[in-house]
């Protein structure tokens, strides 16, 4: 079934059968009627690539995401298709691992479907090495690239992210004005994000009074038993009192080593997490935990790309105005989400 049978179907030319699907006003009400009934009675369903084609638009937004069962990408995952689908975009949804070669074959992958945009969801895409960045920029030549949770500077590349330096500065200083002394950090990841935490742990220290033999940095696996293993290996060298965690699963790893310990929480340890996830209140006790505000990153980041794909975005000439253009860099700021690991002061 095509457009040519329906148009013979109706009685009408097949410019017209085109202008009906593609919601065209100047079709008058008469030919939209015969037309939709035809569609409805032989069950029609138009080509979603061929109307793309038609419009200019897939209507189509490509998401690049690490690992789908990472609870903290499911979230995002679920943000992003939510707030899209609210705007009447599709999208299509690549899983790419951590290896290099497999982002930069999904992210092909998405150009040659002819989505509208790519989003890149989390700081694994921002890479060490800048030549290994370069399959985005050139991407992004063609199409925006969103970026969430990293910074990658290049023409159409719009980022939006939680200041997690500022988080991590702010966690170190709440945990020392309650009174503990012997800190220990525990990551897993020396992503865009994962940098941005340390530089914001060291800075906390310094400007909270924490020395630097009062400081350990360890990194562990991204699991429960491995991270409360590796404290009590830590613990048996030197006790602590504050356990910072990169992630909740890192920090439900720690409860795990603080209950085999039998150290009462948060009396004898204090423990804070990051990205305050459902993994957080599901703890026992419930962690505390760095807020990066995933939601409001995810709903930002569609509401700036719907901002650049709008022909709002562009002047008089048809060409892109800065000025009514997304800011390139949005940061908001993280929250503390406070519950049973720590004892804060108001």
């Amino acid at each position: 079934m095509n457009i040519y049978d329906i148009s013979r179907a109706a009685g009408v030319s097949i410019a017209s059968v085109s202008r009906v699907i593609n919601g065209a006003q100047n079709v008058s009400e008469k030919t939209r009627q015969k037309v939709t009934e035809v569609i409805e009675e032989l069950g029609y369903t138009p080509n979603v690539y061929a109307r793309g084609l038609g419009r200019g638009s897939m209507q189509t937004i490509g998401i690049m995401c690490s690992d789908s069962a990472d609870i903290y990408f499911a979230h995002a995952i679920s943000y992003l298709e939510t707030a899209l689908r609210k705007n009447g975009y599709n999208s299509i949804l690549c899983c790419t691992g951590y290896e290099l070669r497999n982002k930069m074959s999904s992210f092909e992958l998405l150009r040659s479907r002819q989505v509208d945009a790519i989003i890149l969801a989390g700081s694994r895409y921002v890479e060490l090495r800048a030549e290994d960045n370069q399959y985005i920029l050139d991407g992004a030549r063609e199409i925006p690239v969103m970026l969430i949770n990293g910074i990658l500077e290049g023409e159409n590349i719009y980022c939006t992210l939680s200041d997690d330096a500022s988080g991590m500065k702010q966690a170190v200083r709440k945990l020392r004005e309650s009174g503990c002394r012997e800190f220990i950090y525990v990551y897993s990841s020396d992503s865009y994000s994962g940098r941005a935490k340390l530089r914001g742990l060291r800075m906390g220290c310094a400007t909270s009074g924490v020395a630097e033999d009062a400081l350990r940095i360890v990194r562990g696996k991204k699991d429960f038993q491995s991270i409360a293993a590796l404290l009590e290996e830590e613990y048996e060298k030197r006790p602590f009192d504050a356990v910072i965690a990169s992630s909740d699963t890192t920090g439900v790893g720690a409860v795990k080593f603080a209950n085999r310990r039998g150290l009462s929480l948060p009396d004898e340890l204090s423990i804070l997490s990051f990205n305050n996830s459902v993994l957080a209140e599901c703890s026992s006790p419930e962690l505390s935990s760095v807020d990066p505000r995933l939601k409001d990153v995810c709903e930002k980041t569609v509401r700036r790309l719907l901002q650049l794909l709008s022909s709002d975005a562009n002047g008089a000439d048809g060409r892109r105005d800065p000025e009514r253009l997304p800011a390139k860099k949005l940061l908001l700021r993280p929250k503390i989400a406070e519950r049973q690991t720590t004892r804060f002061l108001s």
